[in-house]
């Protein structure tokens, strides 16, 4: 998630050499055998869906497009992913987004519905391991976006999870999607945006997750939502978030599938913060307000995933909203967002459009008015042609507005963003 500051952050400068070979070494791969059973890179919201019980596991090392590599011995699975997206950026230096590589251990079954599992994931941006300029970084605790021990469904981690260290919060349904499955380069502004006092994102705490039938998960989470591993001030106090999420799927049959979702969090002793509102693709800082004493959040999503036209297509919209107790502000704003399938053939690859719409408002006591904010992104995310949805092309433009009293508004005129980003993956990059 986006951490703002006073000045803007630059990234990376990378050669174009780099990034055309991430993109070749996903063309090149080897061929690994096809079809092993490993889940995908956890999400929270959106479980990965349950392995098919009619075939065996396939034993040793193979290559699952859906998941990454696999390796299988008896009971035991240990499945490999890892991701690079090179952002070019036409106003300044190219940088990379996220680089990122993960696993999910399966340790033998405890039981016919539990086993233990160990996962990981790092992000190497999040440190700047490569260095401006290519000057080199550092590996650290900073690096991890995920690390954390579960008892789950030996199959489905989505039906039954209990997990203890670091993970994304359980609120946001856009928080949980895949970082490798994102159809825009960043999430939404109002849930980026809370990233500036910390909350959301990977955070250190304990998660239940229940799929009490077909169509109704809860989940239930007790963190620190201050931030954790990969934040410059590290918290671990358990429970100082209490959060609670019903999600309902009322929905899913002949290719369409309408998932609906409940949540609130209540976070206690935010000091030293400010609430920082930043562009949606660049994450300039544009204004702010401070937030600090206990937070409330409530948020509502949803999403529909049907065919228009013979074409795949998606729906879905999210909001929060949030009051700080001590600093006596609040923030509240979603997104809105349409995707379109246009074709989709291993010979032409497949190409998807996307629009989408943010809102936020911002206030405090003692202000007079409350900054709003609106960023229009639209563009294409585009697997190319004989690469098995490995290897794509993602172009994106945003146009961000900004209005509001001058002493929460520091940039009244924050324009446009455009950016190209080429991406690479051991998983497929679907977008419905």
């Amino acid at each position: 998630m986006i951490r703002t500051g006073p000045a803007r952050r630059r990234r990376p400068n990378y050669s174009w050499p780099l990034a055309v070979a991430v993109v070749a070494g996903s063309l090149g791969w080897p061929a690994f055998a096809q079809g092993s059973l490993g889940p995908p890179a956890p999400t929270t919201s959106e479980p990965p869906p349950a392995q098919d019980q009619a075939s065996a596991p396939r034993q040793g090392l193979s290559f699952n497009p859906d998941a990454g590599i696999v390796y299988q011995s008896g009971d035991f699975r240990v499945t490999a992913w890892g991701f690079a997206e090179r952002a070019i950026d036409f106003s300044g230096p190219d940088y990379f987004r996220r680089v990122r590589q993960g696993a999910e251990i399966d340790l033998p079954r405890l039981s016919d519905s539990v086993r233990p599992a160990f996962v990981y994931e790092v992000d190497l941006t999040n440190t700047n391991f490569f260095g401006d300029a290519g000057g080199g970084g550092n590996l650290s605790r900073r690096n991890f976006e995920n690390l954390f021990f579960a008892l789950q469904d030996p199959n489905d981690p989505g039906k039954f999870r209990v997990l203890i260290g670091e993970n994304t919060h359980v609120l946001s349904r856009d928080d949980n999607l895949s970082s490798g499955n994102l159809p825009t380069i960043n999430r939404s502004l109002i849930l980026e945006e809370h990233g500036s006092v910390n909350s959301f994102g990977t955070q250190f705490g304990v998660q239940f997750q229940k799929a009490l039938s077909d169509k109704l998960t809860i989940q239930l989470a007790a963190q620190d939502n201050r931030g954790s591993l990969n934040a410059a001030d590290a918290r671990y106090e358990i429970g100082n978030s209490l959060s609670g999420k019903v999600i309902l799927v009322p929905l899913n049959t002949g290719g369409r599938k309408l998932t609906i979702g409940a949540a609130v969090d209540h976070t206690s002793d935010i000091r030293d913060r400010a609430f920082t509102l930043a562009t949606a693709i660049g994450a300039m800082p544009i204004g702010g307000v401070a937030a600090t004493g206990d937070k409330i959040t409530g948020e509502a999503d949803i999403a529909y995933t049907f065919l228009l036209l013979g074409h795949a297509a998606t729906l879905e919209a999210e909001g929060l909203y949030s009051d700080f107790s001590e600093s006596h502000s609040d923030v509240g704003g979603g997104y809105a967002m349409a995707q379109v399938s246009l074709f989709d053939a291993p010979g032409t690859g497949d190409l998807d459009l996307f629009v989408r719409y943010d809102v936020v408002s911002l206030g405090i006591e003692g202000i007079d008015g409350r900054a709003t904010q609106h960023a229009l992104r639209t563009g294409i995310n585009y697997n190319l042609p004989h690469t098995n949805k490995l290897a794509s092309l993602h172009v994106e433009y945003g146009h961000n507005t900004l209005d509001g009293p001058a002493a929460i508004v520091t940039d009244r005129n924050p324009g446009d963003e455009f950016r190209i980003v080429l991406r690479a993956s051991l998983q497929r990059y679907v977008r419905h």
